[in-house]
């Protein structure tokens, strides 16, 4: 039995309600996206460590690579109870992730109300991208009919404009079946459930207040800019920041702009936890870090 949305926020009422004196000061909670892995992140986890936030990507079963796929109440489920077991420990808990990821974070946000801020890098509310196949709605069809044992398999540009990393990742999918950019093929169970976790993310919309921070490549393959702009116009955020991109696809967080997508997570998480959030100072007191070379990357592509 799945908790209600009353139960869940009564909980989190109960959890900040709490005598225990917090020792951190935050938390942010990365999630890849759908049948992926935390390679799906980069360098965002390490980078946010090493200049001093601390970062958690979560097992979730039945949602990331390894495990089959599950009701997508269940991935909120765990999301739920890791929140829980963490609020204690910290003063504010922060979401964020990418691709369905992001979606997943906007649906957990909008049942709780002690969610800080939440990082959303090429959120999907509806898979319109420019390279998917014009007969992916027969898909959700078949599934309807009971024909469901099949596979949606990822091709090139596989979410990256970068050319070497498409060569790269096209080899690595030779011989393994997950890589930077998620799965090398999702299920049919899993393209339902993330229709399922979609439509609900939208129609919560208006229930998310929390600070927002949108990245989102204007050349998407995997979702246009409408899901970014869907959110914008209906979140009830006071602070709602968006940053389009024009040198990469889907997957911001290791293509071309990847230092951009870092450095504005930081930024904002920074914010996050500082006591003046406004505007008007937020790049005067931060200067662009360097990422590191991509050959001294630690991400195994073969």
């Amino acid at each position: 039995m799945y908790p209600t949305t009353t139960q869940i926020k009564s909980s989190a009422i109960n959890m900040t309600g709490n005598t225990q004196t917090p020792i951190k000061p935050s938390l942010t909670i990365l999630i890849p996206g759908l049948n992926g892995s935390g390679l799906e992140l980069g360098q965002l986890p390490r980078f946010l460590e090493k200049n001093g936030h601390d970062v958690l990507v979560p097992d979730l079963d039945g949602f990331l690579f390894g495990t089959p796929a599950d009701n997508f109440h269940t991935w909120l489920s765990q999301l739920h109870f890791l929140i829980d077991s963490m609020a204690g420990k910290y003063a504010s808990i922060h979401l964020g992730g990418i691709s369905m990821g992001a979606t997943l974070a906007l649906a957990v946000a909008s049942q709780r109300s002690d969610i800080g801020s939440i990082i959303l890098m090429s959120p999907v509310l509806k898979y319109d991208g420019w390279s998917v196949p014009w007969y992916r709605p027969l898909l959700d069809v078949l599934y309807l009919i009971g024909a469901r044992s099949w596979k949606y398999r990822e091709r090139a540009p596989f979410g990256v404009k970068n050319a070497d990393l498409q060569r790269r990742i096209a080899e690595k999918f030779k011989t393994a079946e997950v890589s930077e950019v998620g799965a090398a093929s999702i299920t049919s169970r899993h393209l339902h459930e993330a229709k399922g976790l979609m439509s609900y993310a939208k129609s919560h919309l208006d229930l998310i207040s929390n600070r927002v921070l949108i990245i989102q490549s204007v050349e998407d393959d995997t979702c246009s800019i409408w899901s970014a702009q869907e959110i914008l116009h209906n979140i009830s955020s006071e602070l709602r920041r968006v940053i389009w991109l024009g040198n990469s696809y889907h997957i911001v967080t290791i293509d071309n702009e990847r230092e951009i997508v870092l450095n504005e997570c930081l930024r904002f998480l920074d914010r996050a936890n500082a006591i003046d959030t406004g505007m008007e100072h937020y790049y005067s007191t931060h200067k662009p870090k360097l990422l590191k070379a991509r050959n001294q990357e630690r991400i195994d592509l073969g």
